[in-house]
């Protein structure tokens, strides 16, 4: 692992909570049979707290009647002759947005603001294996995304935008709970620090910026929705993929990066292929042009217990691969039944 780092935090990743889905902010609610008469609901909504209710069959919810809805229905001519006695069902909203508890927050509000109009502020019904869980309110559900977005922006690397130590610890522990197949690339720059020494840290701001454009654009090549590129620190980057394209994935990225990191030498080293530093005891020692490292663990190899075993796995491939000279990527042959 390379020495002194731009910006390299102490460990590999840290620990917070940044993906929140919607069953963790959901509130419990009042509910009642289809079958309920429009007189019943009202006491319900005699509570001021409470601003809908969801309609059920065997615990299955069916319906939503929101407090003003209802109260604008009775309120019209005749209402509350018409509808006072009657079963709730020819009043309720048959079509509320119902979401599964496991749904992200942010995929939760992009279904709500697509809602008509009248519907806006109507509350999400939550389920868990298709039964009642709870509801969350509109105001509640854009609170919390935003506070995520302010997290996750504060988390980001100052220098490239990519998502932090926080947020990759957060994507990897989802990954091991939810026991989904994945690839997790390890990626490091061989021979930076040497760079940055003697071209400085605006230059090494360039190499590092350079890396984030190409391991972006090697996954963006791959149109899977969970694909994940995170910024470590320093010169240490991850991708979360799908295993399937692990191989094309690394030789593209070694092919980018080989082509196109000799520009950010002077021509002089280029020509040399490497630049000479002095070291601690006076010795000049030639570093070769910087290359690429790639360790690449397979979920289907393991029975992970938690994100910890990923990171002491990807340590020790980092490791062996930055020992073999040039652009490398090797893969975890170990299996854990």
């Amino acid at each position: 692992m390379s020495a002194k780092k731009n910006d390299k935090t102490n460990s590999l990743w840290s620990s917070e909570d940044f993906a929140i889905i919607i069953g963790e902010i959901s509130q419990t609610c009042p509910s009642f049979p289809s079958n309920i008469t429009v007189d019943k609901i009202i006491k319900a909504f005699e509570v001021p707290e409470i601003q809908g209710v969801v309609l059920t069959e065997e615990e299955k919810p069916v319906g939503l009647i929101m407090k003003n809805k209802l109260y604008y229905q009775l309120g019209s001519f005749y209402g509350v002759s018409l509808y006072y006695r009657r079963p709730i069902a020819s009043l309720m909203d048959k079509s509320p947005l119902i979401v599964d508890s496991g749904l992200p927050l942010e995929a939760v509000a992009q279904l709500a603001m697509q809602r008509k109009k009248d519907n806006l502020y109507d509350l999400i019904i939550v389920v868990k294996r298709k039964r009642l869980l709870g509801t969350v309110s509109i105001i509640d559900l854009l609170k919390h995304v935003t506070n995520m977005q302010i997290r996750q922006a504060a988390n980001a690397n100052a220098l490239t935008g990519l998502p932090g130590n926080l947020i990759i610890e957060e994507k990897l522990r989802r990954h091991v709970k939810d026991n989904s197949c994945f690839s997790l690339l390890y990626i490091d720059i061989d021979n930076f620090k040497a760079f940055n020494d003697k071209y400085g840290f605006e230059r090494g701001d360039k190499a590092l910026l350079l890396t984030a454009e190409i391991l972006n654009s090697a996954i963006a090549e791959f149109d899977e929705e969970h694909n994940f590129l995170g910024h470590i620190g320093g010169d240490d980057f991850v991708i979360i993929a799908n295993p399937v394209n692990r191989t094309v994935m690394c030789d593209k990225i070694i092919t980018a990066f080989d082509e196109r990191i000799a520009t950010l030498y002077d021509a002089v080293d280029q020509h040399a292929e490497g630049i000479v530093i002095e070291n601690r005891q006076g010795i000049q020692v030639k570093h070769p042009l910087m290359t690429i490292s790639i360790g690449v663990i397979n979920s289907t190899h393991h029975n992970f217990v938690n994100h910890l075993e990923i990171s002491s796995i990807a340590a020790e491939l980092k490791k062996k691969a930055k020992s073999i000279q040039g652009s490398v990527w090797i893969e975890d042959s170990r299996r854990v039944v």
